[in-house]
């Protein structure tokens, strides 16, 4: 578990991050930004040098998730007769256009509708989701590895940020799909999600909580201390060529949610001490490609291009991996800091 003084410390964090928001960019995330400028710049917290989260895991273990329904708890989801997490309270924020119709297409980004949910047989409790999501409990074990480097410049979005942010990332990603074909992601640039309810930081998020009850990403995922998490734009290569291109990415390193019998934990049960988990350590990587490209237009919900063929006929639509090994090099609260001149 996470000790109190620690928690306190995080969640004074989230509150500073929470006013930089409010004060310095209407707390409203809008646009889809242009590359991203590598050097450093924008400063956070006023350090120039801002926040740099390296995560890796050499060859071990990896999993690749099959669609699958996935849990639904009180705490995030409500009741039917109460439901939450829905998704006309995020449409309410946005006009007619490309985001708006990507979330209706794809309404997981936000919530669910209650139509979208199942029930116990007295209508009291919501059970799980009525359609299959990225988010089961489904997996499989594949070979991958993973080298990433989070540099988190500017704590804050930017309305109507079409232009450079200082946040970047190294993205280095090898794995294979459940037959053994190989895959890796060609990251091109961060981006700021124009997603109303979101706090994507200009891109790169570090020292945070994302998921569940936060309003950022999915809440089919629970609320999770993050180190730090990068949206983006890459390329999907299969066996050296590339199949899909401007595909959305959203990678994190984030405190474990896989408990030990495989199953994602709702956010009751969270968080879960090294022991409760699969992996038994404290945190994992997870990558996730979701089925969204973006164009000239803006995002539009697209099925990601994979090989990989499922029990009905079609290919996977995503791709949503876990490395359940991997090393927190230097982070806030990591495991332990190498020097520089050591990496």
């Amino acid at each position: 578990m996470v000790p109190n003084d620690v928690r306190e410390s995080i969640d004074a964090a989230c509150d500073r991050r929470r006013l930089l928001q409010a004060i310095g960019a209407g707390g409203i995330a809008a646009g889809l930004g242009g590359r991203v400028a590598a050097q450093n710049g924008g400063g956070r917290s006023g350090s120039d040098a801002g926040v740099d989260v390296i995560a890796r895991q050499r060859e071990g273990v990896v999993h690749w998730s099959l669609p699958g329904k996935r849990r639904l708890g009180q705490m995030v989801f409500g009741t039917p007769e109460h439901p939450q997490a829905t998704l006309a309270p995020v449409l309410d924020l946005l006009d007619d256009g490309p985001v708006a119709t990507l979330l209706e297409e794809l309404p997981i980004l936000v919530g669910l509708p209650p139509e979208a949910r199942e029930t116990t047989g007295d209508g009291e409790a919501y059970t799980q989701t009525a359609v299959p999501t990225p988010f089961s409990d489904n997996v499989v074990r594949v070979s991958g590895e993973v080298d990433a480097r989070y540099r988190d410049r500017r704590p804050y979005d930017l309305p109507a940020s079409y232009g450079e942010s200082p946040d970047s990332v190294d993205f280095d990603i090898r794995f294979t799909d459940p037959n053994g074909a190989r895959y890796s992601l060609d990251v091109k640039h961060t981006i700021q999600p124009p997603i109303p309810t979101w706090e994507t930081g200009g891109g790169v998020v570090t020292d945070t909580w994302i998921h569940g009850t936060t309003g950022t990403e999915s809440p089919l995922l629970p609320r999770t201390y993050t180190y730090a998490a990068f949206w983006g734009i890459c390329d999907v290569v299969v066996e050296g060529d590339v199949v899909d291109e401007n595909k959305v990415v959203h990678a994190m390193t984030v405190a474990n949610m896989r408990k030990s019998d495989g199953a994602i934990a709702l956010e009751s049960e969270m968080p879960l001490a090294p022991d409760e988990t699969f992996s038994g350590q404290a945190h994992h990587t997870q990558v996730i490609v979701p089925p969204i490209t973006v164009g000239a237009d803006g995002p539009v919900h697209e099925a990601v291009n994979t090989a990989y063929q499922l029990p009905n006929g079609h290919t996977q639509p995503f791709i949503h991996l876990t490395f359940e090994e991997d090393t927190v090099v230097n982070a806030p609260f990591a495991d332990w800091s190498f020097p520089e001149s050591a990496e």
